[in-house]
């Protein structure tokens, strides 16, 4: 009740528009919803599109610059007149290097977010909000990546996009940056938080209700989004939980306080004429971001006093933040880094027939496995079973390895305390990159990593959907849509017991029960450990 009140005098304190009054809120459905909106800090103007009203680069906190550099966010600036909130803000700094991510940036003036509501004002029922935290390995992406008037139109949402630190600038621990700055390496996890709360702020004067936020996320999003379900502070800032192919319970997307710290003062040693912290602090973003931004793993710090927990620890306690969860995981994950290799291997060879081969295959699972484990890997997934293909064997075995057996073990342990709901992204076709210098493999891609994304958001990165695809993209939508509205998905529920996975494709019975644990060898992976 004390939540609903404050955000009863905050609704009473916005006004919806520059010329807002109780008759526009309560504006036929056919009307569009004001261009101009009243936000905490002063009034932004949007474009009204044919299915939506966008508002891009609309300031959350204060530019990280000079002494706001690894520090906490600070409270964005008021100002005067009518923001143009037209076109998307910059993205944070970043190599641009991570296909398909955001753009090359060196502007550290980039805490923005992105608004996207239905064309037509609510009347009267404010809507749920979607926050969406975009993926990238935590040193690429940029909010405005995603178009999301599709998923708002059609599912009756508020979408909110974010952009925040990344890389060092987000991410980067070290001993005398908590010297005086308090703990370091979260930097990119407190804007999240600070862009949570100003969506508690500001919610309402889109048209959105701050008590039904859902916050999800895919890859490097959704890790964070784990990040978020176990920090403490964290807490009454959203209300359910999309995980896209970040199953919280494997390890990935995060990093050990202690390793960070260490980590941190061999990044530092290794600054040519960057001595100390107050050299970091005044110099140039790109000197930053390219020593900093291409060698080590940028993530989340764990073991400190914003993330005392690991997803294990908390999950295994119940200490965590109940509430809903709707996690899922693409079919054949592994394919795009599989990719990525066979592009290499052509690289180096000068070869743009080399291919991944036999050899390769043995030589990543050991890599990966072990001596000891690696024939075992291998006799569970014989070339022969996959075409043929090497490049197809080594992605399944990854994809259950390191993607499904962690995805089955952390709807287990959500299950236990909160309403959890599994999905497979399982499209056998999906939209390769749009941009031609983009090879496409010499396997089929699948249902990859990302690449439910197109089915989800407007992207320009990726070729148009089919009709069949399209219709595909309306059902997730729906799903997406309706676990932000009630709180469920339209299947049954996962128990410790039954993962109850939903696979999500095109077609006839494209969309029903399959047994994942099953089909993705979860008994044996469980046997290796």
């Amino acid at each position: 009740m004390l939540k609903r009140t404050a955000h009863a005098v905050i609704a009473g304190a916005l006004a919806l528009g520059a010329t807002a009054t109780t008759n526009a809120v309560a504006a036929a459905a056919d009307h569009p919803g004001p261009s101009v909106v009243r936000t905490d800090k002063g009034a932004v103007r949007g474009k009204v599109t044919d299915s939506a009203r966008v508002f891009q680069g609309v300031p959350y906190a204060a530019p990280p610059t000079g002494r706001h550099r690894w520090a906490p966010p600070a409270p964005a600036a008021r100002w005067h007149g009518v923001l143009d909130a037209t076109a998307p803000g910059s993205a944070c700094p970043q190599t641009g290097l991570v296909p398909p991510a955001g753009p090359h940036s060196d502007n550290e003036d980039c805490l923005f977010v992105n608004v996207t509501t239905p064309r037509t004002a609510a009347a009267g029922r404010p809507r749920p909000v979607m926050v969406y935290l975009h993926g990238g390995d935590h040193t690429d992406g940029a909010g405005a990546m995603q178009d999301a008037q599709r998923l708002a139109a059609r599912g009756d949402v508020v979408v909110v996009t974010v952009n925040h630190r990344l890389g060092a600038l987000g991410y980067l621990a070290h001993p005398e940056l908590e010297k005086r700055g308090g703990e370091s390496g979260n930097y990119g996890f407190l804007d999240q938080q600070a862009a949570l709360r100003w969506v508690q702020r500001n919610a309402i004067a889109f048209g959105g209700d701050p008590d039904n936020v859902t916050l999800f996320g895919e890859s490097a999003g959704g890790y964070s989004a784990c990040a978020h379900l176990v920090a403490p502070t964290s807490a009454g800032l959203f209300d359910r939980v999309v995980l896209q192919s970040a199953p919280c319970t494997s390890g990935t997307g995060r990093r050990d306080r202690e390793d960070a710290l260490e980590e941190g003062v061999t990044i530092a040693a290794g600054i040519e004429e960057k001595p100390g912290v107050d050299d970091w602090r005044t110099a140039a973003p790109e000197h930053l971001v390219n020593p900093f931004g291409t060698g080590p793993e940028y993530a989340p710090v764990y073991g400190g006093k914003l993330l005392p927990r690991t997803p294990e620890e908390a999950f295994a306690t119940g200490r965590f933040n109940k509430v809903p969860v709707l996690q899922g995981i693409n079919r054949d994950e592994s394919r795009a880094g599989i990719y990525g290799m066979e592009m290499t291997k052509k690289a180096t060879t000068g070869d743009p027939d080399a291919h991944i081969d036999e050899a390769d295959y043995g030589t990543h699972l050991e890599q990966t496995f072990g001596a000891d484990r690696a024939d075992a890997v291998a006799a569970r997934y014989p070339v022969t079973a996959y075409d043929g293909s090497p490049a197809l064997a080594l992605a399944a075995a990854l994809t259950d390895a390191e993607w499904a057996r962690p995805t089955v073990d952390t709807g287990k342990a959500l299950s236990r305390h909160v309403p959890t709901y599994t999905y497979e992204f399982a499209e056998k076709e999906t939209p390769w990159y749009a941009d031609p210098a983009y090879q496409k493999p010499s396997f089929p891609i699948g249902a990859a990593h990302t690449f439910e994304l197109p089915y989800l958001f407007g992207l320009d990165d990726f070729e148009p959907l089919t009709r069949t695809q399209h219709r595909l993209s309306d059902r997730m939508i729906d799903i997406w849509t309706g676990f932000a509205h009630k709180g469920r998905a339209p299947w049954k529920p996962t128990t410790p017991a039954a993962p109850n996975t939903q696979s999500l494709a095109s077609g006839p019975n494209g969309i029903r029960p399959v047994d994942f644990a099953e089909n993705h060898h979860y008994a044996f992976w469980t046997s290796l450990r």
